[in-house]
């Protein structure tokens, strides 16, 4: 037998359309092109894993050990190269954490993908989104009174987030029924509520941010430019606009939304990249909810309000839900991994990160509010955020559940479970974050 074929990691990247499509799962390269249309997952998923190393987000969606005998059959060579920081072997807390909640669902014979609180959070969501719109616009009562408009944009604003922290970002993981159709059209709402793409959102988080946190140039979440406004990682140059910048940052949060929906555009169609995640050629259903989703954004929030209230007050309560939509993500985002107790890895000149990729996600991650149904509810359970970054493949109404299980395996490895028992606790942590940051360093 001759010595196996080897493949840089550019050689596999060429390999990354429907009908050419080749995966790296730690150091082996398979063709998977034949199995695409048979993959259980869904082919928008294995399309965007094509050409790339997906060994942590295999990892994350499949028991050790599933498919082992089918992938052997695609099997054509080594990976010799790597794009993007590689990580051990699992270790036995890995092993043991994943072994341990996967046995909690067998033995209580729960579905960790199917909760009936499930839709009815997407209803009360949807239900609030579209009741507070229509109110702003077209119920006289509220139309003569400016005051309950921008009750009522906030209400929308806040109905908008929501619809990023559960349908959007369920549908992103797989954690919502087991069907890859559902999930494509959950994924749309964010499109067509929010003006934004679920498609960058899954390379930004799906590909990016949850194999890669917190790690500088490979996770979207923390990319920085070279000057930028904020200085949030221990690597990134200190420049003199970064003193006392915990005073004035947090409200720049409130662009998020606007500034995303410009990024989309420039990620999929200019630079085709979203920081070190590269992006694949589009789908034709990608394509369609992509602009389908601007024109209709444009529609509802923009051209309609027009039509019945001068553009001033349009602009106004536009604004106010935009900036609460983004407000209230941001801030629950940057609570988690933007913090000073997070750990912010960086690879050995190997391109290796000398740590197990389940530890380094505990390790990277602070939770907050455990003993809050409000806070779980209102944050899509982000406030359980290490049992999410452990297991995004189920579904966040059961975290509370598994919690302990994973507790008490990170206290037998030694692993640190960082949690606050508040919300403001968690972004007192970040805004500190921040002010140490900005300090000017020492030798300078």
């Amino acid at each position: 037998m001759g010595a196996d074929k080897e493949f840089t990691w550019e050689e596999v990247a060429r390999h990354n359309v429907e009908g050419d499509l080749y995966v790296a799962v730690r150091g082996n390269v398979y063709d998977v092109t034949k199995f695409l249309s048979r993959h259980p997952g869904g082919v928008d998923t294995l399309l965007l894993g094509a050409g790339r190393d997906v060994t942590p987000v295999f990892d994350m969606y499949h028991a050790f050990g599933t498919g082992d005998a089918i992938m052997k059959k695609y099997y054509i060579g080594k990976l010799v190269s790597n794009e993007l920081p590689v990580f051990p072997e699992p270790t036995a807390f890995h092993k043991n954490v994943k072994s341990r909640v996967e046995g909690y669902f067998k033995t209580t014979g729960k579905d960790p993908k199917n909760r009936p609180e499930i839709w009815g959070r997407y209803f009360l969501i949807f239900g609030s989104l579209i009741l507070s719109y229509y109110a702003q616009f077209f119920v006289p009562f509220v139309v003569e009174r400016t005051w309950l408009q921008v009750i009522f944009a906030i209400i929308m604003g806040f109905a908008c987030a929501q619809v990023g922290l559960n349908p959007l970002h369920d549908a992103s993981h797989f954690s919502v029924t087991h069907n890859p159709t559902v999930w494509k059209v959950l994924g749309a709402t964010h499109d067509f509520f929010n003006g934004a793409s679920y498609l960058v959102w899954m390379y930004q988080h799906m590909l990016g941010h949850h194999p890669y946190t917190n790690i500088a140039g490979a996770d979207p979440d923390v990319s920085t430019a070279e000057r930028d406004v904020r200085r949030i990682k221990p690597s990134q140059k200190w420049f003199f606009n970064h003193i006392n910048q915990h005073l004035f940052v947090p409200f720049l949060y409130g662009l998020l939304a606007f500034k995303v929906r410009i990024q989309d555009i420039n990620i999929l169609y200019f630079v085709r990249t979203n920081d070190a995640i590269r992006v694949n050629p589009i789908s034709l259903w990608h394509t369609v909810m992509f602009w389908g989703g601007k024109i209709f954004f444009f529609w509802y929030r923009v051209y309609i309000p027009l039509q019945v209230l001068p553009v001033k007050k349009v602009l106004i309560l536009f604004t106010i839900a935009d900036m609460i939509s983004s407000y209230w993500l941001a801030l629950t985002f940057q609570a988690n991994h933007v913090v000073e107790e997070v750990e912010w890895p960086l690879p050995d000149e190997n391109g290796i990160i000398q740590k197990d990729w389940a530890a380094m996600q505990v390790e990277t991650t602070q939770d907050y509010a455990h003993d809050s149904y409000i806070w779980t509810s209102i944050t899509g359970s982000l406030n359980y955020q290490a049992v999410h970054h452990l297991f995004p493949n189920i579904s966040q109404h059961y975290y509370p559940e598994i919690l302990s299980i994973i507790r008490d395996t990170c206290t037998e490895y030694k692993v640190p479970y960082l949690v606050k028992d508040t919300f403001w606790q968690a972004f007192a942590s970040h805004l500190e974050h921040l002010r140490v940051l900005g300090l000017r360093p020492k030798e300078e």
